[in-house]
């Protein structure tokens, strides 16, 4: 209900001289969000996406938290360190004064029931996969614990952060099992869900007892409009106060109406296209002939006015894993003379399968659309196939994709470890492209300590990898965000939203 709604209900109950305009103001605030997708799983351990990562954030407390720009804060976890030199203890230690929304206090016993029992003893555990090392846990007190490693988990203070680290009701969730967490989700974070419809519409309140004080935003509503336009359409029509996902053009047009907030913001996502190493993929000149077919700078101007940023490795300017000057140029002439080495033309033209989506991230189907052109020029023919999010990470997990992928990917701390070191892993979910080679490279950084000669050795690496054409990275991430300019809405480089901070 809109406050002016509200009011005029108040008033004609004769409620509204025991309430003042202040009073009012500050109690009442409603805000609806115009969302692209819904969440694959109410179980967060199980299945979802950084776009979802959002609806996470908002239900369920990380132990660690990024600012706005990128810089690692204690949040649950108060403090975080290795016990040794070899990086197979970690200890943390947990503020005592968290709640979940049922009321049960959070402790130590609930973070190692997540990060440990969970993992161990559940293979649909998707999300919380980086914790599988973990080989035993203790709780020496209610805000202590401490993790075993059967190799270092090297980044597991970033891993805090992320979404698939959030903490789990231990209690809770063993007494209604996974079908009745699922159905009646629990978290500690700073809004509870009070009314779900799938694929329709999320809603949720303040909590009101949340450890770092109640969020100005009291109802909280999630739209699932899955079209683009159509979330435009609601955004300008007055039925959504907030929307993101929207091709730039689109995000300039509305942010030029009165009391609108246009946000055009980079993101530590990047968009790759992932190999597989199956067919004609298999053959290294028809992968590179892809990555030299395609003028990225041109799909930028044309898409963005040149506001997304090209890349040839995972990392952009600014980022920790960025090598200035690294680049496989756009050259349509070498990708045709790379193709004839190995038989192609366009007269013979390779012929694979392409997969996208449409509306998971700004301009996806549309920049598919182009590369898809670009391709056909050289003699690569692809037929773009468009699945949804769930399919598209259902492909992923069960080794079913015989084309090329694209796809966003979206650590939030923007670390080099989590992007090919997770993306071509063969031992993880998240790998599409797996070869010897890649891990044999892979493997030392994998459980490298020291920050610098990880950084350092992950530059070499990606280099390389792309060099061998596994993976065409394409685009920095792009946040496109329309908002109501009394929302005060705050952006974040990891590209979550996060309504707890909005007034």
């Amino acid at each position: 209900m809109r406050r002016r709604d509200l009011l005029n209900t108040l008033a004609a109950g004769g409620a509204f001289s025991a309430l003042g305009l202040d009073a009012l103001a500050a109690d009442v605030r409603a805000v609806t969000i115009a969302f692209p997708l819904d969440l694959p799983d109410w179980d967060p351990m199980v299945n979802n996406t950084p776009t979802t990562s959002t609806i996470v954030k908002c239900v369920f407390d990380s132990p660690m938290d990024l600012t706005p720009d990128l810089k690692l804060v204690p949040h649950v976890v108060t403090s975080c360190r290795w016990l040794d030199k070899a990086g197979l203890s970690f200890e943390m230690n947990l503020r005592d004064d968290v709640l979940f929304h049922n009321g049960d206090k959070l402790t130590s016993r609930d973070l190692k029931f997540t990060l440990f029992d969970r993992v161990r003893a559940d293979p649909t555990v998707l999300s919380g996969a980086p914790w599988r090392g973990v080989t035993s846990a203790e709780t020496p007190s209610a805000t202590r614990l401490i993790l075993h490693f059967d190799k270092p988990l090297v980044i597991a203070p970033l891993e805090l952060a992320e979404f698939g680290s959030v903490i789990l009701p231990a209690d809770y969730f063993q007494k209604v099992g996974q079908d009745g967490f699922r159905k009646a989700p629990v978290g500690s974070g700073p809004f509870r869900l009070v009314e779900y419809v799938r694929n329709s519409r999320i809603v949720l309140e303040a909590n009101q007892k949340y450890w770092a004080g109640a969020p100005k935003i009291r109802r909280l509503t999630l739209q699932i409009v899955a079209d683009p336009v159509a979330r435009a359409a609601a955004i300008q029509s007055g039925q959504a106060d907030i929307t993101l996902n929207l091709p730039v053009r689109e995000v300039e047009r509305l942010g030029a109406l009165p009391g609108m907030s246009p946000q055009l913001n980079s993101t530590t996502s990047m968009t790759f296209i992932m190999m597989v190493n199956k067919g004609v993929l298999k053959n290294r000149n028809v992968r590179l002939a892809m990555h030299h077919a395609i003028d990225k700078q041109a799909i930028s101007k044309a898409l963005t006015g040149g506001h997304m940023q090209p890349v040839w490795m995972p990392a952009g300017p600014g980022m920790p894993g960025y090598v200035p000057g690294f680049k496989i140029p756009y050259d349509p002439a070498k990708a045709k003379a790379l193709l004839a080495q190995s038989g192609y033309s366009n007269a013979k033209p390779v012929k694979i399968n392409f997969y996208g989506t449409n509306g998971v991230f700004p301009s996806d189907f549309d920049i598919a659309r182009a590369i898809v052109q670009m391709w056909k020029r050289v003699g690569i023919e692809a037929s773009l196939k468009i699945l949804p999010p769930a399919e598209i990470y259902a492909y992923q997990r069960s080794d079913r994709f015989d084309g090329p992928v694209i796809k966003p990917w979206n650590p939030a701390a923007g670390n080099p470890f989590s992007y090919s070191g997770f993306m071509l892993d063969p031992s993880r979910v998240y790998s599409v492209w797996r070869s010897e080679d890649a891990k044999e490279r892979l493997m030392p950084l994998l459980v490298e300590l020291d920050d610098v000669k990880r950084t350092e050795g992950f530059k070499a690496f990606d280099q390389w990898q792309v060099s061998q054409g596994y993976s065409i990275p394409l685009f920095q991430g792009l946040a496109t965000v329309v908002a109501r300019k009394n929302l005060n809405y705050r952006a974040y480089h990891s590209g979550y939203l996060r309504p707890s901070t909005w007034s």
